[in-house]
């Protein structure tokens, strides 16, 4: 391989951006091997700079499925530290963003969809930028929809507030499948929101 050949980063999914030590030790001794360098990318970590016959050995390796950086469909959900870890959360983001996770990544939409979780209003996984958010507060969950950090940036809009844990993925799946039947090819959810109007999206999508 000549350096003028491909290189390819390899970003393990990590589910809520959580990884042991063991794992984090083996990340690393991975890049050493295959002369990677490491970037954190959010809830992330990328291994940069493998040829592609590598790459593969790598995922091998870690015995961890990769997290697509394309592809129209729900991405890995960011989560802030939230409880125990932060003194500043008022619920537990954590357990929330992995339910979320394990509940919608990988659901095809017609474009990408990004969801971002908070355990309290500071909304350190930036929750208003992503197509939906959350963020606790001592009430519940506030519901934000329709933001956007890529080349036409646009904060999301307060959905509604006060939603208790356990009718947080239910009124997700609401507003995924309003998504799913009126967005149009490439759109993201706040274009459709945008299009059809915001009145018009929260009363489909019937969330109190």
């Amino acid at each position: 391989m000549t350096d003028h050949q491909a290189k390819l980063p390899l970003t393990p999914r990590l589910p809520a951006g959580l990884l042991t030590p063991v794992m984090l030790r083996k990340l690393a001794a991975i890049a050493e091997k295959y002369k990677g360098i490491i970037k954190i990318a959010g809830n992330s970590i990328v291994i940069l700079g493998l040829c592609p016959e590598h790459r593969t050995q790598a995922l091998g390796e870690l015995g961890l499925d990769t997290q697509s950086l394309a592809g129209k469909a729900v991405r890995s959900t960011a989560v802030c530290a939230g409880k125990p870890h932060c003194p500043r959360a008022l619920q537990d983001s954590t357990r929330l963003g992995l339910d979320l996770d394990t509940k919608f990544y990988g659901t095809e939409l017609p474009g990408k969809l990004r969801i971002g979780v908070s355990g309290c209003p500071n909304g350190c996984s930036e929750i208003f930028v992503k197509d939906i958010g959350l963020y606790g507060t001592a009430g519940g969950y506030t519901i934000i929809a329709g933001g956007n950090s890529g080349r036409k940036a646009q904060a999301g809009r307060i959905v509604t507030e006060r939603v208790q844990p356990a009718e947080v993925v239910p009124s997700i799946e609401k507003i995924i499948a309003y998504y799913q039947t009126y967005g149009q090819p490439g759109e993201r959810l706040g274009q459709t929101i945008d299009r059809l109007g915001f009145e018009d999206f929260v009363a489909r999508i019937g969330i109190n």
